[in-house]
C-alpha cells in the first residue's frame, strides 16, 4: 500500500536529511512532504526545504513558506514559490506563537489577493489553525506544552477566534485547496469537525499528531472508526516527523519522538491496544479501502503523483534576494552553503 507521510519538518542541519529518510525507509514510506517554517522569520527555511527535496528527488514533495521580512507582496511571493518548484505553501501563521510575531488574522485583506491566487490556481495549502483548546487553560495545559511557552492567556488571541477567522477566509475563497493541519484542533469535537467538512467541501483535515488527538480518539474507537470510514477521502496522514536523530524511550525501545510515526500508520490498521510512552491508545482498525485514501490517494488529489521539478536558477535568484536582508553572516554563510549543493 503507498504510504506518503504529507507533514514533516526539516532543519537542514549540515545538509543531513538521512535520519527523516531512514524514518521513511523502516516505516515503508513512498514519499514524504517538508513544510517550510519561513513565517517565522526563518529565511532559510525554504531553500532548507528545497535542497531536501532536491536531495532525493522523485521522493520529496516541499511546500513552502510566505516570509515577512521582505516586505514582498503575499500573492507575489506564492508566484514565486510556485515557479520555483514548489509543491503547495504552509502556514504557520495560525498558531498562536507565530500571531503574537505578525499580529495579522488569517482573515486580514492583506491575504486576500493571496488566497485569490491560491484558490484560482488551486496551489494547494496546509494551514495549522490554533492550537489544542486546553492550551488556554492553565489547569488542563499538559506540562510539555507549559515548557514550550504554548501556554496561551488573556493577552493571546481566544481559542475560538481563530475558527471565526477561517470560516470568513473559506466564506470568501470557498474553492480554496487547504488541508488543516492537527485535524484542525477538533478531535474532541466530533460534531463540529463533521460540519466543518460539509460546510466547505474543498478541504481536508490531516492527523498529524497532537497526541491528544489520538487520545480522544480512544475514548470512542467504534464511533471513530466510523467517522473516519465516512470521512476518509477528506482525512490525510501526517506525522510532524523531522530530520532530527530518534531518541530511545524509557524502556529502551527505539521510537520516533517527532510525530510518533509507527504509532499512527498502526493506529490506522490495528483494531487493539497500542502504547506510546506512558499513552495507552486504541487502533481505529480500518478497512484497506480508506487507509488507501488517506494514506496517499488524498494527498494526491492536492498535490499531484509526482513532486514538481525545482527550478534551480530561481531558487538562486531568491538566494541572492534574501541575503540582502540577513543580518548574521553565520545565516549568510549557511545560505551559501546550500546554494553550493543545490
Amino acid at each position: 500500500m503507498t504510504i506518503i507521510d504529507a507533514h514533516t519538518h526539516v532543519t537542514g542541519q549540515n545538509g543531513d536529511f538521512e535520519p527523516l529518510y531512514a524514518l521513511a525507509k523502516r516505516l515503508n514510506y513512498d514519499k514524504l512532504t517538508v513544510h517550510s517554517l519561513q513565517c517565522a522569520g526563518r529565511l532559510l527555511q525554504n531553500h532548507i526545504c528545497a535542497l531536501c527535496k532536491l536531495s532525493h528527488p522523485g521522493m520529496t514533495y516541499a511546500f513552502g513558506g510566505l516570509d515577512y521580512l521582505t516586505g514582498r507582496d503575499y500573492m507575489a511571493q506564492a508566484k514565486n514559490l510556485r515557479a520555483m518548484g514548489f509543491d503547495g505553501i504552509k502556514m504557520l501563521e495560525g498558531k498562536p506563537t507565530t500571531r503574537r510575531m505578525l499580529g495579522m488574522a488569517l482573515d486580514d485583506p492583506r491575504y486576500d489577493a493571496f488566497y485569490d491566487y491560491m484558490e484560482e490556481t488551486q496551489f494547494p495549502l496546509v494551514m495549522h489553525v490554533a492550537d489544542p483548546g486546553e492550551f488556554w487553560d492553565r489547569s488542563k495545559a499538559p506540562s510539555w506544552a507549559v515548557e514550550r511557552g504554548w501556554l496561551y492567556d488573556e493577552t493571546d488571541v481566544p481559542y475560538g477566534q481563530y475558527y471565526e477567522e477561517v470560516e470568513n477566509m473559506l466564506g470568501k475563497h470557498p474553492k480554496l485547496c487547504a488541508i488543516f493541519a492537527h485535524f484542525f484542533f477538533l478531535s474532541g469535537d466530533p460534531d463540529r469537525v463533521q460540519r466543518f467538512l460539509d460546510d466547505h467541501p474543498s478541504v481536508s483535515i490531516d492527523i498529524t499528531a497532537g497526541i491528544e488527538m489520538y487520545e480522544n480518539f480512544s475514548k470512542d474507537p467504534a464511533f471513530w472508526h466510523n467517522f473516519f470510514v465516512k470521512n476518509s477521502h477528506r482525512i490525510i496522514f501526517g506525522t510532524d516527523s523531522t530530520d532530527e536523530p530518534d531518541a530511545a524511550d524509557d524502556s529502551g525501545d527505539k521510537v520516533d519522538i517527532s510525530g510518533y510515526a509507527g504509532m499512527e500508520l498502526d493506529f490506522l490498521h490495528k483494531d487493539s491496544e497500542l502504547r506510546i510512552y506512558d499513552k495507552k491508545l486504541h487502533g481505529l482498525g480500518l478497512p484497506d479501502s480508506a487507509r488507501e485514501l488517506i494514506l496517499a490517494k488524498n494527498f494526491c488529489q492536492y498535490a499531484g503523483e509526482t513532486p514538481r521539478a525545482m527550478d534551480i536558477e530561481k531558487l538562486k535568484q531568491e538566494a541572492d534576494f534574501l541575503r540582502g536582508f540577513m543580518k548574521k553572516a553565520e545565516d549568510i554563510k549557511a545560505l551559501d552553503d546550500i546554494v553550493s549543493k543545490i
